[in-house]
């Protein structure tokens, strides 16, 4: 088993900012990331820079993350490229599957810095080739330079949808349909996006851009069994934090977006928070990383971190509501018949489950998440769940009135992501 002082799961933002601060304190430090180079989210954006430091303030994202990349290999911070923390374990270690091959890493502290991933809602035609998420879009555009197709149709509003719709017009895309309802969205063609209806509009185009916002992957610390709440603002469980960023788990941080972090400024600060306090640096660094971060924050999100600490309630307040588009489309989908277009709809597209088998499931009984995947198997697939539980939670909550803060996310279970088999044999016990 190797052994490394603290390990940053996630080299994006959070997970650069906390793996340079902890090696500032002489802490040795391995960064864990799935993809091929470091950088996370900054490396498919070119949206200019504010708030993390003098030096990358008024940069373009992609040009921060390489200077980002340069500090970290002036650091001494061993970086793991391309590789996937898949498990972390009762004894504290860390399953791994790099290219070179799989083990166990032991850490004295772990900093859990995943980020986020899309959110999606299903709708008719939403499983045809042409069909990806804004993250996607903007990976294709600015990391391969391709483009997602001519004519585009983007599903959502507010920030990421206006930067996507952006990003398409800069490289030459024609955005011929913007719609905020996926409930409202059929996408349709031979095989392949070809025309998309919305709102009582029909329009050629070959890509459909689905940009509803993100949602927080905190997978690790969920499967580390951390006691978590419920963000009203995001509609899902966060791992609670202490005010050092620390979960309920000793030794284990949460930084980021994978704690709900707002944007890039506080995401940065957070996770130099975190790396400080994993590496056990002096009170008066601590307290300088703690007056940045609240700097960082606005005045709500503060009042919702402090509401979020490990020993409480979480949210414990009532919800208004699910807002739009959420509270249509589990209307749409839980008010219809079995034979009605979005009951036939895949919800879980990696097992093939529709929403009308789902809504079947809660109709015959199942009141929580983990009992519609043990009935349908929904969630069981290559996602692990991250891209069909929001709809999941919604129909249960249109269906039965359940409160979505009661409704507690899937049990996370190793291994987080798809890894070879080879992976499995090579760990040594």
């Amino acid at each position: 088993m190797k052994t490394t002082g603290i390990v940053v799961i996630g080299a994006g933002p959070a997970g650069i900012a906390a793996a340079l601060a902890a090696a500032e304190v002489g802490t040795s430090v391995t960064v864990i990331d799935e993809h091929p180079a470091v950088g996370g989210q900054l490396r498919w954006r070119i949206a200019p820079l504010r708030g993390l430091d003098e030096a990358l303030d008024g940069l373009p994202a992609c040009r921060a993350a390489e200077t980002l990349h340069e500090r970290l290999a002036a650091s001494g911070v061993s970086v793991l490229a391309g590789a996937v923390a898949w498990g972390l374990f009762e004894d504290g270690s860390l399953a791994v599957a790099a290219p070179d091959g799989g083990f166990r890493l032991q850490a004295e502290k772990i900093v859990v810095a995943t980020g986020s991933v899309d959110l999606v809602l299903p709708f008719a035609g939403w499983t045809l080739p042409g069909v990806l998420t804004a993250r996607a879009a903007q990976i294709m555009l600015h990391l391969h330079r391709v483009l997602p197709g001519r004519r585009v149709a983007v599903i959502g509003e507010g920030l990421d949808a206006a930067e996507l719709a952006s990003d398409l017009e800069m490289a030459g895309a024609e955005v011929v349909l913007r719609a905020a309802d996926p409930a409202q969205v059929v996408a349709s063609g031979e095989g392949r996006v070809e025309r998309v209806s919305a709102n009582g509009e029909r329009r050629e185009a070959d890509a459909v851009v689905i940009a509803l916002g993100r949602q927080p992957d905190p997978e690790l610390a969920l499967q580390a069994q951390v006691e978590f709440g419920y963000s009203v603002r995001l509609g899902c469980h966060l791992p609670l934090r202490s005010e050092l960023l620390e979960t309920s788990r000793p030794g284990l941080y949460v930084a980021g977006e994978a704690a709900g972090a707002v944007d890039l400024a506080e995401s940065f600060a957070e996770g130099r928070l975190a790396g400080l306090a994993a590496a056990g640096a002096t009170p008066e660094r601590i307290a300088t990383a703690q007056e940045a971060l609240a700097r960082a924050r606005s005045p709500e999100r503060s009042a919702e971190v402090d509401r979020m600490r490990p020993g409480s309630l979480g949210e414990a307040r009532p919800e208004t509501g699910t807002g739009a588009p959420w509270t249509s489309w589990a209307e749409a989908a839980a008010g219809g018949g079995q034979d009605d277009t979005l009951a036939r709809v895949a919800l879980c597209r990696c097992e093939q489950v529709t929403v009308g088998e789902v809504r079947q499931a809660i109709e015959e009984g199942a009141l929580t998440i983990n009992d519609i995947k043990r009935r349908t198997r929904a969630g069981m697939g290559l996602c692990q769940g991250i891209f069909c539980t929001r709809a999941m939670a919604l129909l249960l909550h249109a269906s039965r009135g359940i409160p979505l803060s009661e409704i507690a996310p899937m049990t996370e279970r190793p291994p987080t992501r798809p890894i070879p088999l080879a992976s499995l044999v090579e760990i040594e016990e």
